[in-house]
């Protein structure tokens, strides 16, 4: 018997529900199925890597996407010149590609009916340790390297990373081992398989690996473990005194102390200890990637003075910036632009309480963090570009001003939101522990934004107003006009109102401190910005001059040789003791000069001797400044 016409719409919905069902169970049964990818690093010491991608796939035109906006990187970085070695096949069949020609990191093909994935195979070329660009490509010595996996692989286009799941393994060259925040799955040397993770948290796990490499507990503060991982071009770099690992204790202690809460399952301080690789460091929300001197944990200078506050800025970071990320940097590929105009919170602020917690954990002694802050204020108030950029541009313009030149850096201004950034935030700071007399701090704000409950990664984004409403939570205050006038306004003074609140004012005397004469020493060059008004390396190349300054008006300018002083060929001991000599010696100071092929002689109208920053107490004035620096944590000494 036929059904009736009720029977068969009856039938028709029934069916139609059920092939609804089977769509939808195999397009989610393909979008769980992760991208397979090996990376084969056994020659990472010739500064080559090898990729091979299974990725799943369906009929029909495709565009596969070569990273290109890196976080961390806050720019278009994927280093894409690196590329090599292309090639994709179905069913063992080669498949044609071809680049946009508009997006250069997009790469389009077309699916064969009746293939569900695609297998790519690609080399990486990484550059020689002269030409790397800090993180923008795999940094290698010859006895190690830290692989950003986002270098190494293609991914299709139209989904977002967090909901490609890829399934990656590694293999590195005999004796090798590695240290990551990529949970693993199995281990069986000399390749690593990690356990099934999102491309956004893949991207977000740079794995540290070498001949020499070392793991070192720093206990489980907060209920998380941490963990000191090092490698270093030589097994004697990686003597770590007990002295030096109970500072990144406390480290980890005054944090946990700050923010009230992690957002992390467990936290490494990937270390690579060379003076072959470009030194500098990135963030991550479980992990930060640092290039540090070879002589880190052996040489007091590098580790209290130079670099010390490093690993605590990234640190911050995985609160500030990963956690917590500023609306327009919360992309959901790695294709979208980043709009970076509120750094000034993600890496100024992070700069701050970089420097506070390199204090209160002992990174830092007092006498060394008075003296950041005056160079800090130094080199803002001598910042004559902010006659005619806000510091707001700085952030915004980021992605290329990361990339500009050191000569007139002052008059272009560079990535500025760093350190004048610190100093706003030490302005808010001091500015509320003198509204409150000293009840509530910059602690507070950190506290209630960056902290909650504890738990594993996630990204909160926010917008300008939601910082406003936190600040105002903490201290009712006009807030956004405070912020206004700091950011948007061109010809502003330096923001230096957070340390004269603070207790203290800038100063000069003829000593550099600590701080200033290590930098010095590590960059092989004199700073004389305050004096003269450049900076000078060991051969004689003057890298940068300050506008309006005596060297300026004499007509020095960067990318010139200074071959003598006071008609005596040019040592740095004898150009400061000449201008150390203008105090009281009424002959001016005469520099020969060499531009490319012409000599000229400068005559400078100086007599003020050498000068360094420093900070000097206000009398009669709260010592704001030092209760920042004093340790929270219970656990502290």
């Amino acid at each position: 018997m036929l059904p009736n016409p009720s029977r068969r719409r009856l039938l028709s919905v029934v069916l139609f529900l059920l092939c609804s069902a089977w769509r939808a169970a195999g397009a989610n049964a393909e979008s769980t199925k992760p991208i397979e990818l090996q990376v084969d690093a056994s020659e990472a010491p010739r500064r080559l890597f090898h990729a091979r991608l299974i990725i799943p796939v369906k009929p029909g035109p495709l565009t596969l996407c070569y990273p290109q906006w890196i976080p961390g990187e806050h720019g278009p970085n994927g280093p894409i010149n690196d590329l090599a070695g292309l090639k994709i096949e179905a069913a063992e069949k080669p498949l044609p590609w071809k680049r946009d020609d508009v997006d250069l990191y997009s790469f389009h093909i077309v699916v064969p009916k009746g293939v569900d994935s695609i297998q790519v195979s690609l080399d990486y070329l990484a550059p020689g340790t002269d030409d790397a660009d800090r993180f923008t490509s795999v940094p290698t010595t010859p006895n190690m390297a830290i692989i950003h996996w986002y270098t190494l692989l293609l991914y299709p286009q139209g989904k977002a990373a967090h909901d490609i799941p890829v399934h990656a393994k590694l293999t590195l060259p005999p004796q090798w081992k590695l240290a990551t925040a990529l949970p693993l799955e199995t281990e069986a040397a000399p390749t690593t398989t990690f356990q099934t993770v999102p491309l956004e948290t893949l991207a977000d796990s740079p794995v540290l690996c070498g001949r020499y490499l070392k793991e070192i507990s720093l206990g489980a503060s907060g209920g998380a473990p941490h963990w000191l991982e090092a490698a270093c071009d030589s097994a004697e770099g990686l003597r770590a005194s007990d002295e030096v690992v109970d500072e990144y204790r406390r480290l980890v202690a005054e944090a946990q102390a700050l923010f009230g809460a992690r957002h992390y399952r467990s936290y490494r301080f990937l270390m690579a200890l060379s003076d072959k690789m470009p030194h500098g460091a990135v963030e991550h929300h479980e992990s930060s990637d640092n290039h540090l001197p070879e002589r880190f944990f052996l040489d007091e200078k590098y580790r209290k003075q130079a670099t010390a506050w490093v690993l605590a800025h990234e640190y911050v970071h995985s609160w500030n910036g990963k956690y917590r990320r500023p609306e327009g940097l919360a992309t959901a590929d790695f294709q979208q632009p980043m709009r970076t105009g509120m750094l000034w919170v993600y890496e100024g602020l992070t700069e701050y309480l970089g420097f506070v917690l390199a204090a209160r954990s002992g990174l830092y002694t007092p006498e060394l963090s008075q003296e950041n802050f005056a160079v800090i204020a130094d080199w803002a108030q001598n910042r004559s570009g902010r006659d005619w950029r806000p510091l707001v541009d700085t952030a915004v313009a980021a992605p290329f001003l990361y990339k500009a030149r050191g000569d007139w850096s002052s008059l272009r201004r560079g990535v500025d939101f760093y350190n004048e950034g610190a100093l706003l935030w030490l302005d808010a700071d001091t500015l509320i522990r003198e509204k409150t007399g000293g009840r509530k701090s910059l602690d507070d704000f950190c506290k209630a934004f960056y902290g909650g409950a504890d738990g594993p990664p996630e990204v909160k984004p926010y917008r300008f107003d939601d910082v406003v409403a936190a600040l105002n939570a903490v201290l009712p205050y006009d807030w956004k006009t405070f912020l206004e006038d700091r950011l948007n306004t061109a010809g502003s003074p330096a923001p230096l109102d957070g340390l004269t609140r603070g207790g203290w004012k800038l100063t000069y005397s003829d000593k550099p401190g600590d701080l200033i004469k290590t930098r010095d020493e590590a960059a092989k060059s004199s700073d004389l910005h305050s004096s003269l008004g450049f900076i000078v390396n060991n051969e004689g190349a003057i890298s940068d001059v300050l506008p309006g300054s005596p060297a300026a008006k004499a007509g020095v300018g960067p990318g010139m040789k200074l071959i003598a002083v006071n008609n005596r060929r040019f040592t740095t001991e004898r150009l400061q003791d000449a201008v150390a000599a203008t105090k009281s010696d009424e002959s001016k100071l005469s520099l020969l000069l060499e531009d490319d092929d012409f000599f000229h002689s400068a005559t400078l109208e100086y007599d003020a001797g050498l000068r360094y920053p420093h900070l000097e107490r206000v009398a009669n004035s709260p010592d704001r400044l030092s209760d920042i620096f004093q340790p929270r944590a219970k656990t502290a000494k």
